[in-house]
């Protein structure tokens, strides 16, 4: 039964675009300005408000360099303190980029001396991330995976990759094969071994996390560092977390998907993924401690000849393979089983039907019983708990981030940066922040004793607290003004009325909350000139969401149609009359690599109706319709990719196998280096944790570790967010003929043709 559809994105990584986007200039006649630009004495003059149409028409088709044309050639003898203003911004976004520029040289520069050191010490694992990084820096210019010595090293590589995998050093394994993936990920060449690989420690997360951890402590110690504190096995019960599993919702997935998947993967291809996924399982000899037959080799060894066995006999079925023939073969793994290895028939489904649906594509998957309630937490918009953010800090503690506002946390008096010491009475040492996670939440009613260690206290403070839904906010500004999660103000740039909102998710709050700051901008300044739509690392969520959005700036025409894999339209999303709150307002909307699935609807749609100039990154290119399906009457559901979106121009966001192109191309290419995505986003964190709120939470250091008050500002002023510099420069654009009227703006021969 088909419940609800989300084009949410959960990535457990997402690649860096690390190329910096230089500031462009108009070529014409004349003399190099101080800004840079070159600019012609006798350029054309147009007035202000035709000088913004040019830049804003050429930026909305993608002409950057004829847009940024435009602002280098302000001039810098005018009489207008306004242009003035503009002109003094631009030169020091100019001036930022050039930084960045210089800071890329001298490191592409630094990373490969140390990736010629590390070559020739033979020291893989070092040298490939290296390579990565020299990979990364020189994206924009096609990167240099194919040099000869990256290609030596990455062969090297892969060969002592597979060797660890052989000798049971997954640790090793994956991380040289996650190294690999990394570096040709364009190709995927590597996807099949990290992910079986992958499957391997996942499978020693849930079963043997004692052993895995281990595991990892051995390593940390053998390489010099710290090992890690004591295993803490609190809530981690496999048979807890696997109860409820068996064979009839893996049959239940696999029949829907091998009815209704968008590629048409069929049912003897899924059943090949589960069975190699249990080739798997009892070949990773480290789960004999919670399975002690796997330490029989020749019962392994007769386990494996029975899949192999039922491999060939579904394979001789080929495309004739049916649904009874899917129920034959779980009752032959049943049978194989039991007179072998005897392992518990929950763990063998469960692995077994993860196999299959690995077959299918990314964002397909099976929701199992211990995942549904984070699962429908991603689609309801909120959760049951107590209302903290927390993490694991760099002294294994589990520290509060901050208590969130209207909570059973904020109301009991937890702070920031308290250190949680027990949940319920049981030591939080070496506790994982997914443990954490599973055991503070949990039914609304019910109740968790959290044991506090606080800075002024000597001994630990205990709190009861009563669990209760817990909203999530998902509409954020600019800089917090009160002790509410929607206490914001709006305006990056309140004199020239420009607004500012960042949507970190889609869920069913979010454009109630995303209508009320546009009523709250309204009632304080009169008119919104220009709004920032920040959809950076916004992994997606509610379609319908997604298209209400988009509809707020956009008064009809379609935002989003559904294809299968024939291309034809199952289903379309248009703009609905009398939504379009914000339909005159200048837009940005900044991208990354990070925004995903409805971030890119949204963002998509505004450029293809020309109705936003798209900045920043390419996003990642997830644009697949997920319809989630009942497979064990609520215990667990089945997310499986049915349709492809395809936006207004009818070009298809999703990166299929194979593909070039995907994802949003920001019309305004931006790219930010590593050290400043680090420093922006701690800088971010900190500045959202109102003061009062923060207790004993130390300020995020900058690149020359000097603390700094958490002040969004500086993400402009000092360069350290270039695309949303970019992007408040580009509004300001448009709001300068409001300012200067009367002013007659020069254009370079390039920016009059733009214009024209």
């Amino acid at each position: 039964m088909q419940t609800t559809r989300t084009v949410a994105f959960r990535p457990t990584r997402w690649l860096l675009n690390l190329g910096v986007a230089t500031a462009a200039i108009a070529v014409a006649w004349g003399t190099l300005s101080a800004s840079g630009a070159i600019r012609s004495a006798d350029a054309p003059l147009v007035p202000a408000d035709k000088w913004a149409q040019m830049l804003w028409s050429s930026a909305l088709e993608g002409n950057a360099d004829k847009a940024l044309g435009l602002l280098d050639a302000l001039p810098s003898d005018s009489d207008d303190a306004n242009v003035d203003r503009l002109r003094e911004a631009n030169v020091r976004r100019e001036s930022h980029m050039q930084d960045s520029a210089e800071r890329k040289k001298t490191r592409l520069k630094e990373v490969w001396s140390e990736f010629d050191k590390h070559r020739a010490a033979r020291e893989l694992r070092e040298a490939l991330l290296s390579a990565v990084e020299i990979s990364t820096l020189t994206e924009a210019t096609g990167g240099s995976r194919d040099e000869p010595r990256i290609v030596s090293i990455a062969k090297s590589a892969e060969k002592k990759a597979k060797q660890a995998e052989n000798e049971g050093r997954w640790l090793d394994a994956s991380e040289l094969f996650g190294r690999l993936n990394l570096l040709y990920d364009r190709d995927r060449r590597y996807r099949a071994d990290i992910r079986r690989v992958g499957a391997r420690l996942q499978m020693m997360r849930r079963y043997t996390p004692k052993r895995l951890h281990d595991m990892r402590s051995e390593r940390l110690v053998a390489e010099g560092e710290k090992a890690l504190p004591p295993y803490n096995e609190f809530g981690e019960d496999w048979g807890h977390k696997l109860a409820g599993t068996d064979e009839g919702m893996v049959i239940r997935a696999i029949s829907y998907a091998d009815r209704q998947h968008v590629e048409g993967v069929h049912i003897w291809k899924m059943v090949e993924g589960g069975l190699e996924s249990l080739r798997t399982m009892v070949t990773t000899h480290d789960l004999g401690a919670a399975f002690p037959s796997l330490n029989n080799k020749n019962s392994v060894q007769r386990f494996i000849k029975g899949l192999e066995d039922e491999e060939s006999r579904f394979k001789l079925a080929g495309d004739k393979a049916d649904f009874r023939d899917l129920i034959r073969v779980v009752g032959a793994l049943r049978h194989l089983n039991d007179v072998g290895l005897k392992l518990p028939w929950e763990a063998l489904m469960h692995e077994f039907g993860a196999g299959a649906m690995g077959q299918l594509d990314d964002f397909s998957a099976i929701v199992w019983p211990d995942e549904i309630r984070q699962f429908q937490r991603t689609t309801r918009g909120s959760f049951t708990g107590v209302g903290i953010q927390i993490m694991i800090d760099d002294g294994d503690r589990l520290v509060v981030v901050t208590p969130l506002d209207g909570t059973p946390a904020r109301r009991a008096g937890l702070h920031a940066g308290d250190i949680i010491r027990q949940i319920d009475g049981h030591s939080t040492i070496g506790i994982t922040s997914l443990q954490a996670v599973d055991l503070i939440t949990g039914p609304a009613g019910t109740k968790v004793k959290l044991s506090i260690e606080r800075s002024g206290v000597d001994d630990l403070v205990d709190y009861e607290i009563v669990r209760a839904e817990i909203p999530l906010t998902t509409v954020k500004g600019w800089i917090r003004k009160g002790s509410g999660e929607k206490d914001w103000d709006w305006w990056i740039d309140p004199a020239n009325r420009i607004g500012y909102v960042r949507l970190t998710q889609f869920t069913s709050d979010t454009v109630p909350d995303f209508d009320r700051a546009v009523r709250e901008m309204l009632k304080e300044k009169g008119a919104i000139d220009g709004l920032i739509l920040d959809l950076r690392f916004n992994p997606g969520g509610l379609l319908t969401a997604a298209v209400e959005i988009a509809n707020r700036f956009v008064s009809k025409g379609v935002i989003v149609t559904q294809r299968d894999a024939a291309g034809h339209i199952r289903e379309s999303q248009r703009a609905r009359p009398g939504k379009a709150s914000l339909a005159g307002v200048p837009v940005v909307v900044l991208v990354n690599e990070g925004s995903a699935s409805a971030s890119e609807i949204v963002s998509g749609a505004l450029q293809d109706l020309k109705r936003a100039v798209i900045v920043g990154a390419r996003s990642f290119g997830k644009g697949s319709v997920q319809n989630v399906f009942d497979i064990a009457r609520g215990k667990a559901a089945m997310r499986l990719t049915t349709q492809y979106y395809h936006l207004p121009s009818g070009r298809l966001i999703h990166r299929r196998p194979g593909a070039k192109t995907w994802g949003i191309e920001p019309d305004v290419h931006v790219g930010m280096l590593p050290e400043q995505i680090a420093t922006s986003l701690r800088l971010r964190q900190d500045a959202d944790v109102r003061p009062e709120d923060r207790g004993a939470m130390p300020v995020a250091a900058d690149k020359d570790d000097n603390a700094g008050p958490p002040e969004p500002a500086r993400l402009i002023s000092e360069g350290i967010d270039p695309q949303l510099e970019t992007a408040l420069l580009l509004m300001q654009s448009q709001t300068l003929p409001s300012k200067a009227q009367h002013a007659m703006l020069p254009v370079t021969v390039a920016a009059e043709i733009a214009g024209s």
